[in-house]
């Protein structure tokens, strides 16, 4: 097979390489198409040991395909069945590695990708037959996003901020969405990158100059808090962009009871007041990957007319090229979701 091997900083090849074969309990799955993470575009270009993907090694996470292969032991799935996978729980505990290293190093870049021990609804996720594998390509990272959204405990009728309009952000837009919530504000410097969240949707925000909280005041109006001081009248906000003034402009403008779920990673540390998380009773929440369930909301999500995610995926390349791939995804300006199609 084709594998996409990962060599150091702007260094990908294609390497001939055995095709896996099954054992009794496991899969192996053509792939289909297969997405750039950011964590690959990271890898690319700054190094890839912090976020385990190393040197010599096959890797990409995000992916769809067909099981080509079963082992006589495992059961709910059959060779033929359209899938996608979780990629934290790929491998057995017994393999040695972090789920970091699992979940990168999955070999999503490679025709084929191997599972061992799969289990349906687990590690292996069927695919309903109307979602077209151009849409279910984008199922792990709105797994990230519904993860997010699940534990910020929502019953539908809120108001929600999302900072940040990139794969992550956009994602939580349509997990928000799929909760039943419709007051969706979204900021971020991208005018291209906001015009999409506007089609999907949602209310854009370019905050280049500033101005984002009075922005959320004009369309929602001004809450007072307990102690007489103006909020925004956002029940949750979302951070997919990582940048670090945003924890605090929530602390300072929040209204009582509102939550701040952190998605994105933020390379800083900040100083907070908790005295105003104690006055206001905020609740500050990380989101880190997903469960099983989230893998099945986001693929329930994509099945739906309504969702309209697919807006997301900007350019597609064929297998072949790969490291044409890499530089688009590296051009944030002008690209979200790069995908790879194998049948090209």
């Amino acid at each position: 097979m084709k594998a996409g091997i990962y060599n150091g900083i702007k260094q990908i090849e294609m390497k001939e390489l055995p095709r896996p074969t099954a054992g009794d309990n496991d899969a192996v799955i053509r792939v289909v198409k297969a997405g750039i993470c950011g964590t690959d575009v990271h890898a690319y270009l700054a190094g890839g040991d912090d976020v385990g993907i190393h040197a010599g090694s096959q890797f990409g996470h995000e992916f769809v395909g067909v099981i080509s292969e079963i082992g006589k032991n495992v059961t709910g799935l059959r060779a033929g069945d359209r899938v996608t996978i979780c990629p934290t729980t790929r491998r057995s505990e017994s393999c040695g590695l972090n789920s970091t290293e699992i979940a990168d190093m999955t070999g999503a870049f490679s025709e084929y990708v191997y599972v061992e021990n799969a289990r349906a609804g687990y590690n292996v996720f069927v695919l309903p037959d109307s979602l077209s594998f151009e849409t279910g390509v984008l199922t792990e990272p709105l797994s990230v996003a519904s993860h997010g959204v699940a534990i910020a405990d929502l019953k539908g009728s809120e108001k929600a901020v999302v900072y940040g309009a990139g794969t992550i952000g956009l994602c939580a837009v349509a997990a928000l969405q799929n909760k039943g919530i419709r007051d969706i504000i979204v900021s971020d410097i991208s005018d291209s990158r906001l015009e999409v969240a506007r089609r999907m949707g949602a209310v854009a925000f370019n905050s280049k100059d500033g101005g984002l909280i009075e922005f959320i005041k004009s369309q929602w109006g001004v809450h007072t808090g307990n102690s007489s001081e103006e909020c925004i009248n956002a029940d949750v906000v979302i951070d997919c962009a990582g940048l670090p003034f945003i924890v605090n402009e929530f602390i300072d403008h929040a209204k009582t009871l509102s939550s701040l779920i952190i998605i994105a990673v933020h390379g800083k540390n900040v100083e907070i007041s908790p005295y105003w998380v104690l006055a206001k009773e905020l609740t500050l929440k990380g989101s880190r990957g997903y469960t099983p369930e989230d893998i099945l909301t986001a693929i329930r999500t994509l099945d739906d007319p309504s969702c309209r995610l697919g807006e997301i995926i900007t350019q597609v390349y064929p297998h072949s090229q790969l490291c044409r791939a890499f530089e688009q995804a590296c051009d944030a300006g002008n690209s979200i979701k790069v995908v790879i199609d194998y049948g090209k």
